[in-house]
């Protein structure tokens, strides 16, 4: 933990949760991307303020109290509703006296937290870019997607990169992407922009836990003793990639009759759940179907006891805009239970850490090549070892929060406001208003030429 600052601020954070903390069976990893704002500002000592969108949130809102380690800190539970219409939250947001306001984990909370901040400094987290986000899922959704959904993350991201004061990515590409949407959206000079990948609290999450008895725990879920668990852990988002998943993992199993596929996580409830139904539709018809087991979403403690019984974390990606901007946060669990991982190319976190010597990689879509790293790690337990080795030493020193915090930590004890957009600019990529405005010089035309006909005719002679 920190050393606590000499004058604590009231910041606002905006997020969606969960928090890890609450010990909730659903927290998803942009929870733990709002932690990894708000809990090195609560160990430097900061007087804090969540606002969480949460699945189930009451529909009367009402500010808790919370402790971490002896911090006090405020919780406002809200739907997501409750913050596209943020009009509903400033009184009592206000009530707290921000005096600086973070949006972390969704374009959502970074939009709230602009909406909301009146004069005060603004910190936006990106994490991965909505723009290449939604075009993937657009792609996956074919016929059956809604060009409004577009639309709609474009006024987002255009209402924050009008108005934030700096930004964080999640990986160092995409600081190049949100540079070019400031210029875009005339923010010129553009605002800080730092890149904060993926991080735990602690990569040693879990140190000092006892053992498991993995035989009595393979053997409540029907699995034999000795079987070798290659581990999906997370959900099946647009970029994920379940053709090569199950076609690799069917060769790998075609040679190596121990190995079993377990998938803990499933679809996003309300965003999409095409490419989960798409692997259990695979897994299903698989010709080693017995050995796949869908397990979809658990409760943490149950969910962290198949990342300690696996042999290998696996995951596999689609070639696209978000996987080279993205990040890849399942890595670091893989990483923190000392298990070796097998991942495609793509994204800046695999490729630095494949560099390292810290996971195994494989061309994208190559099935036959994840199918030979999968039976290499299980047929060589040293170069397994030696790669979950590394894994953990690398993600314990790049990816937790105390480091990789410091230049929002830093923003908030000398916050700079940035200039603002220029109007035009802004106003000409603003989707709405230009529909808005186009409407309106129809109907002025119109009336116009309505006025003009009748004028004509009256002065017509018979």
């Amino acid at each position: 933990m920190s050393e606590a600052t000499a004058q604590p601020v009231r910041i606002a954070f905006f997020g969606a949760g969960p928090l890890p903390t609450e010990g909730s069976v659903f927290s998803p990893g942009v929870a733990n991307r709002l932690w990894h704002f708000m809990q090195p500002a609560l160990a430097a000592g900061h007087d804090c303020l969540l606002v969480s969108m949460e699945p189930g949130a009451p529909g009367e809102m009402k500010i808790e109290r919370r402790e971490w380690r002896g911090r006090p800190w405020q919780y406002l539970r809200v739907r997501a509703e409750d913050c596209v219409f943020p009009d509903r939250l400033e009184q009592l947001v206000a009530s707290f006296r921000p005096e600086r306001l973070a949006g972390a984990g969704t374009a959502l909370a970074s939009w709230a937290a602009c909406a909301c901040a009146g004069d005060q400094p603004v910190w936006a987290d990106l994490f991965g870019d909505p723009l290449a986000e939604i075009a993937i899922k657009a792609r996956v959704l074919g016929a059956n997607f809604d060009p409004a959904d577009q639309i709609y993350v474009w006024q987002l991201m255009l209402d924050i990169l009008s108005r934030a004061d700096a930004f964080s990515s999640v990986s160092r590409r995409q600081v190049d992407a949100i540079l070019g949407q400031l210029m875009l959206a005339g923010r010129q000079p553009a605002p800080p922009i730092c890149s904060m990948p993926c991080a735990l609290e602690s990569v040693d999450l879990f140190a000092g836990q006892p053992a498991i008895d993995r035989a009595a725990f393979l053997a409540r879920h029907q699995i034999p003793a000795d079987a070798r668990i290659v581990l999906w852990s997370g959900g099946f988002n647009a970029w994920a990639d379940p053709d090569t998943l199950v076609e690799g993992l069917e060769l790998a199993m075609d040679r190596e009759p121990a190995i079993h596929l377990i998938a803990t996580g499933g679809e996003l409830p309300g965003y999409l759940n095409r490419v989960y139904e798409r692997f259990k539709a695979r897994a299903s018809a698989s010709r080693h179907a017995s050995r796949i087991h869908a397990l979809g979403w658990l409760p943490l403690e149950e969910a962290s006891q198949w990342l300690r019984a696996a042999d290998i974390g696996i995951f596999t990606d689609l070639p696209c805009e978000e996987t080279r901007l993205g990040g890849r946060n399942r890595l670091l669990y893989f990483a923190a239970a000392r298990k070796p991982a097998v991942a495609s190319r793509g994204t800046e976190v695999v490729e630095e850490m494949e560099a390292a010597g810290a996971l195994a990689a494989f061309p994208t879509g190559d099935a036959r090549a994840l199918a030979e790293s999968i039976l290499r790690l299980i047929s060589d337990p040293s170069a397994a070892e030696s790669i979950a080795r590394r894994g953990f030493e690398f993600a314990q020193q790049n990816y937790e929060f105390a480091a990789s915090a410091a230049p929002f930590l830093k923003f908030i004890e000398t916050p700079a406001r940035s200039p603002r957009a220029t109007p035009y600019i802004a106003r000409y990529l603003d989707h709405h208003a230009r529909e808005l405005e186009q409407a309106e010089l129809a109907r002025y035309r119109s009336g116009r030429l309505a006025r003009i006909l009748s004028f004509l005719r009256g002065r017509k002679t018979p």
